[in-house]
């Protein structure tokens, strides 16, 4: 009983803070040794990039590029409780912070600051590939309050239904009179796999935008099929952004075109496919491309017509993975990475982009309690 005092007493103090997670909701990473009631989690991945941008060489960096630290466990049987922070953000606020309630075996609820229920293999994959990641695709910076409803109906199956506040553009042009003060998100995501072979991601989302009548509407389709000691993803996700939601295109066009004071109205369809092969104990080759196309939904002055394809962009990854300790999450990657993006309009052809990456660096999950 102090136990489940203890752990709503934290609750209530860290409740408003905000999160970012990736990690699956019902079927989290369990760690070895881990405790029922309380666990307390490092993860840390730090890299040294070396960087060719425009056929110039900008030297090597030491990055540490992922610090966090996470809290999680169960208050009692039907209670448990999940809270992670980013070490290395000057943002004061705590990134994950929610509570499951378990209300059958088929049933859950999800409630505070928690991951937004996309889909795709992409967005599942958890923190330890994240040298492999492409992190253009959500286009979110941090995660949603709300509820989430679990169903999960026969096994292998798991339905998820999410309400939360929504996660709107920073490019959001905000006038009195088009103002939404209180826009929401629904999100309806489908995860199930067939005999550990094939895995399945899919999911809809609609988000609200602050600006009357402007939404951000994501399709996110996942699938993996594993074939030891082989295992391909495959996502398509289509972002159709009423306000884009990255302000690249944007930029460009305001730099362009002085008069031009709006937002651009943006689609990107994305391609994503990764082959892992391990091809030798402790040791997996990775390759990965990403092909993305930008579209424009709106004309632009003279610069950008309706319906237009302005960008296609590519990305090549490819390197090793050493996962040296059985049973320990611990793993160092070698990575090549190249990245080119190709606009269209002869008036921004000067921002096209292909830069070079290598990458040396670990990931590592150290248990503290």
């Amino acid at each position: 009983m102090k136990k489940t005092k203890i752990i709503f007493l934290i609750l209530l103090f860290f409740y408003p803070f905000h999160s970012h997670s990736e990690s699956e909701i019902i079927k989290e990473k369990k760690t070895k040794n881990e405790n029922t009631h309380l666990n307390i989690f490092i993860d840390f991945t730090n890299s040294m990039n070396s960087i060719v941008k425009k056929e110039f060489f900008e030297g090597s960096r030491f990055n540490e590029d992922y610090l966090n630290l996470e809290v999680r466990g169960k208050a009692n049987e039907k209670i448990s409780y999940s809270f992670a922070k980013k070490l290395n953000q000057t943002n004061k606020m705590l990134d994950l912070a929610y509570l499951k309630y378990k209300w059958n075996d088929k049933l859950y609820f999800l409630i505070g600051k928690q991951p937004a229920s996309f889909g795709s293999m992409e967005y599942a994959n958890s923190f330890y590939e994240s040298a492999y990641r492409y992190t253009d695709v959500y286009k979110n910076k941090e995660n949603p309050v709300g509820f989430n409803f679990i169903y999960l109906p026969i096994k292998n199956h798991e339905l998820q239904f999410q309400i939360v506040n929504s996660i709107t553009s920073s490019n959001t042009n905000n006038k009195e009179e088009n103002k939404v003060n209180h826009p929401m998100g629904y999100s309806v995501n489908w995860n199930w796999s067939f005999n550990k072979i094939i895995q399945n991601r899919w999911s809809y989302s609609i988000f609200q935008e602050k600006e009357n009548k402007k939404f951000w509407k994501l399709l996110a389709l996942g699938s993996k099929l594993y074939l030891k000691p082989f295992s391909i993803e495959a996502d398509y996700i289509l972002s159709d952004e009423d306000i884009e939601r990255n302000g690249d295109i944007t930029k460009i066009l305001r730099e362009c075109n002085n008069d031009y004071h709006n937002t651009a109205s943006v689609k990107y369809g994305t391609y994503l496919v990764k082959l892992k092969y391990n091809f030798i104990p402790k040791w997996n080759f990775i390759a990965k491309g990403v092909y993305e196309m930008g579209t424009s939904k709106k004309g632009i002055n003279d610069i950008l017509g309706e319906n237009k394809l302005f960008k296609k962009a590519y990305t090549y990854y490819g390197g090793i993975e050493f996962l040296p300790i059985k049973n320990e999450d611990l793993s160092f990657h070698f990575v090549y990475q190249n990245q080119r993006s190709n606009y269209n309009l002869d008036k921004i052809k000067k921002e096209n982009k292909n830069n070079h990456f290598i990458i040396l660096g670990f990931s590592y999950r150290v248990k503290i309690i």
